[in-house]
């Protein structure tokens, strides 16, 4: 009688490479879904991203006016503000510009604005200001309507005045300050309430 000793073949149980990532990216795809779905946009939130971006376009403004050797501003309302530029004896708006246009706040945000720790008043955006008296000659009106920044980005790098723009949201405990010095520099922080 013969006996067969031919090895026994054993199958190995386990999962392929590609059963391995595409268990991996289905993972990977459900953790993103959740992770964009828990993250809030709370108000909070908004004010410190509108602080941080007023910050980073005044940079690049500044630099801007430091490279092109022009001297530009920043005129500052109550619900936005945009970004000028001095052109032949007259400010002009930044229109074309994709990056330093005019910025409109979030609904319910406002700003507060303090040059060389002066508070000032400020009014509405100059597309939601009041109907222009047409009562003043055209000499008037005209001069009523120039552009005038409250903050000067120099092309020597300097920043004058000195200014502090606060963000804030009515019933919200938390505000963001943007600071500019004389020298150039920036700074965003937390307001202490």
């Amino acid at each position: 009688m013969k006996a067969n000793f031919l090895p026994q073949r054993h199958e190995q149980r386990g999962f392929t490479l590609i059963e391995l990532l595409v268990v991996i990216v289905i993972v990977s795809i459900l953790f993103t879904y959740t992770t964009l779905a828990i993250r809030s946009d709370s108000a909070e939130d908004k004010i410190k991203e509108e602080a941080f971006r007023l910050e980073r376009l005044v940079e690049l403004a500044l630099e801007e006016s430091i490279l092109r050797g022009e001297e530009y501003g920043i005129e500052v309302y109550l619900d936005g503000y945009r970004f000028l530029h001095f052109v032949e004896d007259q400010w002009l708006a930044l229109e074309d510009d994709k990056i330093l246009r005019e910025r409109e706040l979030p609904l319910d945000m406002e700003i507060e604005v303090s040059l060389e720790e002066t508070d000032i008043i400020i009014g509405a955006s100059a597309d939601r200001a009041p109907d222009q008296d047409f009562d003043l000659d055209d000499e008037d009106q005209d001069e009523k309507e120039k552009l005038s920044p409250q903050i000067f980005l120099l092309s020597s790098g300097e920043i004058t005045p000195e200014f502090e723009i606060r963000f804030y949201i009515l019933g919200v405990e938390t505000s963001y300050f943007v600071k500019g010095r004389f020298d150039g520099t920036l700074e965003t922080e937390i307001s202490d309430l």
